[in-house]
């Protein structure tokens, strides 16, 4: 039997997150192929709400930003998505990615233990000694209402030798971190309670947000290749801007803002 039950996630949640996030706002599946998918299915079906939550064992079409598949062993990992009602201003969805980052890492962070302190990766990743850690994808659908589903991959308590062998060197877990299990419901539950405390304010109070990400930048003052549906950019990160765009130095050409991207290297 799982451990991601309802009672076991909200053991810990405060009354008021208890009464945004109720059993009914809970779905666990053994194994799916998305749970992005199964969310945003319900969304088009116009029967989500706000803060629903899809959490699988094991997943066997997950993937990433740009398609990529995400790997993971059955009931190891965390792989959920969390339905999140859009609200206005508009202009303030390019944030949300970043919210989910400082969201999900302050979570996992409140686990570790000693001075561990992970890396941000714009736009999506969170690392740990330039080890993937966890992944982030954001889609939207507008009809029959404006959502967005937040989908989430933390590898938690895998083991290095789980791990397919391209992998080993480049991603990590919570488990190779602290050498134990950690709990997936608390973890979850923390997750959650932070998209529920700190959504859709902290869009609008966007600085606490872009202070975490910069605290943890992994690009900022590195070397870096960008690669957009544009073309190549090259230069030196140089912090985000006010709604979390990456800038690149590129010189003598000058800072460069960019918004969204295929793929990020650094060196």
């Amino acid at each position: 039997m799982s451990d991601l039950t309802y009672e076991s996630i909200s053991a810990a949640l405060s009354e008021s997150v208890k009464e945004k996030f109720t059993t009914e706002h809970f779905l666990y599946l053994e194994e799916t192929g998305s749970t992005n998918d199964d969310l945003l299915n319900r969304i088009r079906s116009g029967k989500a709400k706000h803060l629903d939550l899809i959490v699988a064992d094991l997943q066997y079409q997950g993937r990433g930003r740009r398609g990529d598949r995400w790997e993971a062993s059955s009931g190891r990992n965390l792989l959920f998505s969390i339905a999140l009602k859009l609200e206005e201003p508009k202009e303030n969805w390019c944030r949300l990615p970043h919210l989910a980052a400082c969201v999900l890492g302050s979570s996992v962070e409140s686990v570790l233990t000693g001075e561990s302190r992970l890396q941000a990766k714009w736009p999506n990743d969170l690392l740990h000694k330039e080890k993937k850690l966890a992944g982030i994808l954001v889609e939207t659908v507008l009809v029959p209402e404006p959502f967005a589903v937040v989908g989430i991959g933390l590898n938690v308590n895998m083991r290095t030798d789980e791990f397919p062998d391209e992998l080993r060197e480049i991603a990590t877990t919570i488990y190779e971190l602290e050498r134990c299990e950690s709990s997936r419901s608390f973890l979850l539950g923390e997750i959650v309670s932070g998209f529920a405390n700190g959504y859709p304010n902290m869009l609008t109070n966007f600085g606490e947000v872009l202070d975490w990400l910069e605290a943890r930048s992994v690009l900022s003052g590195r070397r870096i290749e960008v690669v957009t549906t544009e073309g190549i950019v090259h230069g030196i990160g140089h912090g985000l801007g006010n709604d979390g765009e990456l800038i690149v130095d590129q010189g003598d050409s000058g800072l460069k803002s960019i918004l969204s991207a295929e793929r990020v290297l650094f060196r």
